[in-house]
């Protein structure tokens, strides 16, 4: 696994051969702000949210398998589908219509093989995780939920779908896999100032995609807005998942390569 560019922990140097040690460098700017940014009092704060996170989740879940549409469903979706400028309804389900199984899976294995020949490992792992995971977790609690999508005849669908309502498939790859990617450009930000305008253009779309996802999902009448609430929910459980990895498979790199002096001269 290559050395990543994104902020990196110490690695120890290996005594020169006269017996004399090298002084420990100096600990980078970006090391520093890692661990001061990842405290256990942090860790512990972000670990219980996690958990608050998957209860509400898991509630929701048993809700919609004995409730097909919660209060607020049906009001909620037919004001947003009052929306008829068809610039606008366009612009926001190009959302969707970039997310379906086919296209969104192209473009996870582009970005994961980029990342790869870029020798960014871990980045591309996690990323992977991120993408295929959540998609994994969404058809198996969409299995096991089986709720029915939007029948009302009042609600208009663009499509009518297979499978069941909740969560939605979309949402949940949107907010997992773009959610990584705009974490990963923050970092590399960082750790790269120069990069900062093009990493711009990722974060606007990566940002377009998590803010716009779940509108076009009533829009075109294919979930309820409760799905899309447990759809966000999923989506940024499986995110920290995927971010806690990424720092720990660095951490663990890290160690490796202290424990490997010849590696670490490499």
């Amino acid at each position: 696994m290559s050395s990543p560019s994104f902020p990196e922990y110490d690695e120890p140097r290996a005594p020169e051969r006269s017996g004399v040690p090298h002084r420990q460098p100096a600990q980078s700017a970006s090391a520093r702000e890692e661990r001061e940014l990842w405290t256990p009092r942090r860790i512990a704060l972000a670990s219980a949210l996690w958990v608050l996170g998957a209860v509400v989740l898991a509630v929701l879940a048993v809700l919609a398998h004995s409730h097909s549409i919660f209060p607020g469903d049906v009001g909620l979706t037919e004001w947003i589908q009052q929306l008829h400028q068809p610039a606008l309804v366009r612009f926001i389900n190009f959302a969707s219509d970039a997310n379906w199984p086919l296209p969104a899976g192209v473009t996870a294995i582009a970005v994961i093989l980029a990342l790869a020949l870029l020798r960014q490992i871990r980045a591309a792992i996690c990323a992977a995780i991120s993408g295929f995971g959540a998609d994994a977790l969404n058809v198996t609690l969409n299995g096991l939920v089986a709720r029915p999508r939007p029948n009302n005849v009042r609600i208009h669908a663009v499509a009518h779908l297979g499978l069941h309502s909740f969560p939605s498939g979309h949402v949940t790859h949107v907010i997992a896999f773009y959610g990584f990617l705009f974490y990963l450009t923050l970092l590399a930000g960082r750790a790269h100032p120069t990069w900062r305008p093009w990493l711009l253009a990722v974060q606007a779309i990566c940002l377009y995609f998590i803010i716009f996802i779940g509108p076009s999902r009533l829009l075109e009448g294919e979930h309820w807005p409760s799905d899309v609430v447990a759809s966000y929910l999923l989506g940024a459980l499986l995110l920290t998942v995927a971010i806690a990895i990424f720092h720990l498979l660095g951490y663990a790199w890290d160690q490796y390569r202290a424990s490997h002096p010849r590696l670490a001269r490499s």
